[in-house]
């Protein structure tokens, strides 16, 4: 399923640098409950010479705490995920190969107490930064637990909000006290991929929708719907695909396949 991913990453960037994309602001997402949206200032890039790469192949977030309590959370994207961390939980993140395998040369810190604030760090503040615990317990949507309705999970039913599953239909947290739920529903009709041979499986556009729920209680503890794919059209699992539970606090959901826009979820720990 990853490898597949992967692929469609490649695609979709050839169809990005083929076409013009608009600069219109996206809209922004209908948000329930302690989740945030953030949009960061600048795309994530890579220094190679004189040059500013792209940092946007088989892309994950990376998340450490700043010592700097003013600060919050620090985050970077990492290229070249495989897919071998899914169903693990891990804090350390080696780089296997530095001609493709790399971290972005920015950071930004993201602090998500009180006002919103995201602004660039430098090198030494994300070094110096607590490494956090980043899970990958993913509930496929051909496991037997998934249904029309929801993703049954100790005997209990977690509603979809949206009409479709993607590849993912579930995130749950390390020490499973939460699950986030991914659907989302659109009215395009699936796109023609470009690649021979491949055929996509969800339309390129529409909306996205991420429920959280807490296992203990059954009940839902905050939700999001958004906008996904335009101008340049991706697929929803993309996005599912590259959610993080970080520690049990906090659900990370990208809102575009480049990581620039995001939901974060935050929730007291257990």
């Amino acid at each position: 399923m990853h490898v597949y991913i992967v692929v469609m990453l490649a695609v979709e960037l050839a169809l990005c640098l083929s076409v013009s994309c608009s600069t219109t602001a996206p809209a922004q997402p209908e948000i329930t409950g302690p989740v945030k949206l953030v949009e960061f200032p600048e795309p994530w890039v890579k220094r190679k010479g004189d040059a500013l790469v792209g940092v946007n192949d088989a892309v994950q977030y990376v998340v450490r705490r700043s010592k700097d309590s003013k600060q919050g959370l620090l985050f970077a994207v990492k290229q070249g995920f495989d897919g071998s961390l899914f169903g693990k939980e891990v804090s350390e993140f080696p780089v296997r190969s530095p001609d493709y395998d790399y971290y972005s040369d920015n950071y930004f810190a993201v602090n998500i107490d009180g006002q919103l604030q995201v602004k660039e760090v430098t090198e030494d503040d994300w070094k110096t930064g607590e490494k956090l615990l980043h899970s990958y317990y993913f509930i496929h949507n051909f496991d037997a637990q998934v249904t029309a309705e929801g993703v049954r999970y100790n005997e209990r039913l977690y509603r979809k909000a949206g009409e479709s599953w993607g590849g993912y239909a579930a995130l749950v947290s390390p020490r499973k006290t939460r699950i986030a739920i991914f659907s989302y529903t659109s009215r395009e009709k699936v796109s023609k991929s470009i690649i021979v041979g491949m055929n996509n499986t969800e339309p390129g556009s529409g909306e996205v929708f991420l429920d959280i729920y807490d296992l203990s209680s059954g009940e839902k503890v905050g939700s999001a719907r958004a906008r996904y794919g335009k101008p340049d059209g991706f697929e929803p699992s993309l996005l599912f695909g590259a959610s993080v539970w970080i520690e049990d606090s906090y659900i990370i959901m990208p809102l575009h396949w480049e990581l620039t826009r995001c939901l974060i979820g935050v929730f007291p720990d257990k």
